[in-house]
């Protein structure tokens, strides 16, 4: 009876590894597909316009700052020539405003430089969604098995005719037309 068991249990195991093996070889192939990201930014006309108004937020930021900057230059060009005229606690007292200046003009820059920062992750955030719903769209409306980025970690090497770059433009220029 023993025998009989281990028989009838060995036979499952060749039926179940052949049958492996058959739906194995059945599998379609895996289609890769690789995105340029640098060339999308290049090639999108969309990404073109939202970067040309993140341009014109930060040029308005720079603006400020210039203007505060030059607003400063001008206390410090005043104090440097009025500083021999005036009494000692009146230029203690122009020193003190200019230095409160200073820092005003510090924490504007730096308060400026991070929404700088700011606005420019959060575009990118945003197109990065969009773009990765789009991606996700082609890869399983055309099949594909995995779809990189060029610059991945470990991917030396790919075929130019496996870049859908130039697909992956054109459905996210159409998608906010």
């Amino acid at each position: 009876m023993k025998k009989l068991v281990v028989v009838l249990f060995t036979l499952v195991v060749v039926i179940f590894f052949q049958a492996q093996a058959g739906a194995a070889q059945t599998a379609p192939p895996a289609k890769i597909g690789v995105v340029d990201l640098q060339k999308f930014q290049k090639n999108s006309k969309t990404f073109q316009k939202t970067g040309a108004e993140v341009k014109k937020k930060f040029d308005d930021l720079q603006k400020k700052l210039d203007q505060e900057r030059d607003s400063l230059a001008k206390l410090q060009e005043d104090f440097r020539k009025q500083s021999m005229m005036l009494s000692l606690d009146a230029q203690e007292d122009k020193r003190r405003e200019l230095e409160k200046k200073q820092r005003q003009y510090k924490y504007l820059y730096d308060e400026s430089n991070q929404e700088m920062k700011d606005i420019e992750n959060e575009a990118m955030k945003k197109i990065m969604q969009e773009l990765e719903k789009i991606v996700a769209k082609i890869g399983e409306k055309e099949g594909y098995s995995l779809i990189l980025e060029r610059r991945t970690l470990g991917l030396i090497y790919y075929n130019v005719a496996i870049d859908i770059t130039d697909r992956v433009t054109e459905a996210y220029d159409k998608s906010k037309q």
